[in-house]
């Protein structure tokens, strides 16, 4: 009996064991079918059902362990008895069997609202509502893909247990979530036009809009309307442009969706001013722009309004629909017009017309070369085209100054001008006329044709004829001597050609061995060869031509050398050089005098053979140059032709003055030495003159001087000696030196005199006002040092330093020049006597050999013809010159004497 309680009660506890691992195993299940809901809610059910069920669990075990357990039950999850599900979501529920013996319940199945069972999908399709089982485990899934309204309802699963029924259902409530049906979040206004911002929003419940701008409600008034599918913006300007926020909530779900609209305002195409009018030239490539401001940017078009093609697919055209650039490739002349340039964007669109003018550059197409008779009308005519209208004007090559329309030259040259339409150009048409032609309109015209587009030019030739002309032939006669022969030449001016003859003694010239006759027009010569006399005389030049005849005498004379020089006549006058005025002999037999000769030598020479020459052409001057001052001189001259050398005059004997300072410097220009000059700057004035003849000695330098003077009762004056500046210019053969420095609208005394080492020259003297103008501020830069000035400083540096060096070899080695100075002067001259050869006793010095003796030259007298040094003054010749110490320079050693004779310093008495 007591195995059998034990047997009973291990009975009852195996059946508690088994309820226990059943409500565990519910537990499990109701865990991980309250993990597959997707949303918190869910997840916190299947938390509160894992609770119950382990509390149930727990409960169960203590409770009926003893007694078992026998209930039996369907579950479905989530475990709400009444789930809402928004219209379009995707929803499972899982059916599961709870039975004390799982295997004696049947697989589940799912009954929808209308009461039919749910079939499982099919393999491979997916309807939109099904059943999956779970056999193993007991469950039914349901499986709904998409809700829609007409699937809520009540969802029954049913099955059995020992042939007991069980069920279990839930009600499946829809809702519609807030859904955007027509609202885009990138929106596009028009500028001036009314505007609704799309925002449609469905839900069930329905929702309440609000709008937002920037974060800024925006209310109905005036310019904004809210309407149940957007916000209606009125007259939209462009400070509309922004986003919108559209704001839904659903008060009964509490759902709140909301939407960013950036929206863009967009503006109507407007054109830039711009010219209407525009010139391209003809061959060369071009473009036009067309400018429009608009939102979004406007693409461009162009179209020519003659024709209404698209130049956009035109050849020579290309249009970039970006910029509204035409191009023109090669422009032609038909490509002048209108053309209409459009501008279009998503506001609108809009065109303005250009005018283009093509300009051509003028081309000369008609200038003929014309011949009229003197005295009669000639005429050019000029035709050239272009666009616009060429304007035509003459000139003649030979000026610069072109003719004017209408009446030129008192009347006597008209010009007439016409243009007209000729296809795509305009020809121009110029007349020119000109009356009572001489030969003076004879020649090259040059016919101008201009417009905008360029200039063309081309020359035409007025040809006038006229009579024979010979008034360019010279009267001078021709000479001949000796037999020479010569050629006697005609040249005749005419159009048309003249045709020449000869006459000689109103006789036609025959050729002959000693004539020759050359040309018979308009260039004729004679060949003459005057062995007889009788060849000489009156050749007269007979020219011929269909208007008229001229004629020409030519003298043919015997030449022979000129007559003696009438007179030569010292005029000027200096150490070195002299100037003669010549009076040439009579011309009338022989050709002109072309020069003077002249041949000079010293007066002691008797020779002429020996004579230096000179030769000047004809009224130039006749100065000779370079003889010796104190000099005499023989001169005597002749006269030259083309025949030769005449006779020579008498000779004239000139003196030469001794050497003496320069002569006095002449202006460059004929300037008197008491007028006023007035200097073109205020501040300055050069002076410029000729090198002066120096007289027997160079000219070594210039001194320049000036002072500021004021006339007073017609005199000048010297206004202040203390502003008296003298300058000297160290060149010899200066011409020119600029005084700096003046005051302006002064009046100012200027000397230039010459220097030579015999003294002055007489000042050559001008008289300048300087122009008007500003003083220099007395913080000028000061004065440059003159190059004198700065040689002076850098001989002084020099010197400074040869001191310093002398005095340290003073110093330390008691050497150097002050050392030998210093010592000097302890010495006595009794001393320097000594040494001199004194009768004292004394011990002898080394010997040493003597110096040769001293030539003492004396003083050389003065012969007139022989030239005396001047230099320095001649030296004392008495007995007290002879007692004065004197140095010479011998053999590189100073020698000192006193009266007696002369001894060398190293020499042995």
């Amino acid at each position: 009996m007591q195995r059998a309680q034990f047997v009973g009660k291990n009975s009852r506890i195996r059946k508690g064991l088994r309820t226990l691992a059943a409500y565990q195993k519910c537990g499990k299940k109701f865990h991980r079918s309250a993990m597959k809901e997707e949303a918190s809610n869910a997840i916190e059910i299947s938390k509160i059902y894992i609770n119950h069920c382990y509390q149930y669990l727990i409960f169960f075990t203590v409770l009926f362990l003893p007694i078992g357990c026998s209930s039996q039950t369907l579950r479905i999850f989530p475990m709400q008895k009444q789930q809402t599900v928004a219209v379009g979501k995707s929803v499972v529920l899982t059916c599961q069997a709870d039975a004390p013996d799982p295997a004696l319940v049947t697989q589940p199945q799912w009954r929808d609202p209308k009461g039919l069972i749910i079939n499982e999908a099919a393999a491979g399709t997916r309807p939109e509502i099904y059943t999956e089982p779970m056999p193993a485990k007991q469950l039914q899934l349901l499986y709904i893909s998409s809700i829609t309204t007409a699937m809520a309802g009540n969802y029954t699963c049913e099955a059995t247990y020992t042939n007991m029924p069980l069920s279990a259902s839930v009600v499946l409530d829809t809702f519609v979530a807030i859904t955007w049906n027509n609202a885009n979040e990138n929106q596009y206004a028009t500028k001036g036009k009314d505007f609704k911002v799309m925002c449609e929003v469905t839900a069930e419940p329905a929702p309440s809009v609000d709008w937002f701008k920037e974060g800024t409600p925006i209310m109905t008034g005036d310019r904004y309307v809210i309407h149940a599918n957007g916000l209606l913006i009125k007259s939209v300007e462009e400070s509309d442009d922004g986003t919108y926020t559209c704001r839904a909530v659903v008060i009964q779900t509490g759902e709140l969706a909301e939407r960013n609209i950036k929206l863009e305002v967009y503006t109507a195409p407007e054109m830039e001013e711009r010219e209407h009018r525009v010139e391209i030239k003809e061959g060369e490539s071009a473009a036009i722009t067309c400018k429009a401001r608009g939102k979004p940017p406007p693409t461009y078009s162009w179209i020519k309004a003659s024709t209404r093609e698209n130049l956009a697919t035109t050849s020579r055209f290309s249009v970039n629909e970006n910029t509204g650039l035409l191009t023109f490739d090669r422009v032609e002349a038909g490509d002048y017009g209108k053309y209409i340039c459009s501008a279009v964007n998503q506001a609108g669109h809009n065109e303005t017309e250009i005018e283009v003018e093509v300009l051509v550059k003028p081309k000369i197409f008609e200038l003929l070369n014309t011949t009229a008779a003197e005295n009669t009308e000639g005429r050019l005519e000029c035709k050239a085209s272009g666009r616009p209208a060429p304007r035509i004007s003459f000139r003649k090559l030979s000026s610069n100054d072109r003719f004017l329309n209408g009446p030129n030259d008192d009347g006597r040259i008209t010009i007439e001008t016409s243009s007209r339409q000729t296809g795509d150009q305009m020809q121009s048409t110029a007349l020119m006329s000109i009356s009572r032609l001489n030969r003076t309109d004879d020649g090259l015209y040059e016919c101008v044709a201009e417009n905008e587009g360029g200039e063309a030019r081309k020359n035409g030739h007025l040809t006038v004829q006229f009579r024979p002309s010979l008034a360019h032939m010279s009267n001078v006669p021709i000479w001949s001597w000796n037999a020479q022969p010569v050629n006697i030449s005609c040249i005749a001016e005419s159009i048309p050609n003249a045709t020449i003859k000869w006459k000689f003694h109103d006789y036609d010239l025959v050729e002959s061995p000693h004539v020759k006759i050359y040309g018979s027009g308009p260039i004729s010569y004679v060949t003459i060869t005057p062995i007889d006399k009788s060849l000489y005389g009156v050749y007269k030049c007979i020219a011929t031509n269909t208007l008229g005849e001229a004629e020409h005498p030519i003298h043919f004379r015997e030449a022979f050398a000129p007559g003696i020089v009438t007179q030569a006549r010292q005029e000027t006058i200096t150490a070195t050089s002299v100037s003669f005025n010549i009076v040439g002999p009579a011309e009338e037999m022989g050709p002109p005098i072309s020069a003077y000769t002249t041949q000079y030598k010293e007066n002691g020479n008797f020779d002429w053979n020996y004579a230096m020459n000179r030769t000047w052409s004809v009224n130039s001057p006749y100065i000779v140059e370079n003889l010796k001052p104190m000099f005499t001189y023989d001169f005597r001259f002749a006269a030259v032709n083309q025949v030769g050398v005449g006779q020579w005059g008498s000779p004239i004997t000139v003196i030469m003055p001794r050497r003496s300072p320069p002569e006095q410097p002449k202006w460059r220009e004929a300037i008197s030495s008491e007028s006023l000059i007035h200097g073109k700057y205020a501040d300055k004035y050069e002076l410029q003159w000729r090198v002066p003849a120096h007289n027997g000695e160079p000219i070594d330098m210039y001194e320049i001087s000036y002072c500021p003077v004021l006339k007073v009762s017609g005199e000048w004056r010297v206004s202040d000696e203390s502003n008296c500046v003298t300058e000297e210019l160290k060149s010899y053969d200066a011409i020119s030196y600029e005084i700096r420095n003046l005051r302006p609208d002064t009046r100012y005394r200027m000397h230039v005199r010459a220097h030579n080492v015999l003294g002055y020259s007489v000042p050559a003297q001008l008289y300048v006002q300087t122009a008007l103008g500003v003083e220099r501020s007395g913080f000028a830069p000061p004065k440059l040092l003159s190059s004198g000035a700065i040689i002076g400083v850098a001989l002084a540096g020099v010197l400074i330093c040869l001191i310093i060096v002398d005095l340290l070899l003073l110093c330390f080695r008691r050497q150097g020049v002050i050392a030998t100075i210093c010592g000097k002067r302890v010495k006595k001259h009794s001393d320097d006597e000594a040494k001199l050869g004194s009768t004292k006793p004394r011990s002898p010095p080394s010997p040493a050999p003597l110096p040769p003796p001293v030539k003492l030259v004396s003083t050389p007298t003065y012969i007139p013809t022989t030239p005396v040094d001047e230099k320095e003054p001649l030296k004392e010749t008495g007995e007290d010159a002879i007692k004065r110490n004197s140095s010479v320079e011998f053999d590189g050693r100073r020698v000192y004497a006193t009266s007696g004779t002369i001894i060398g310093k190293n020499s042995a008495v």
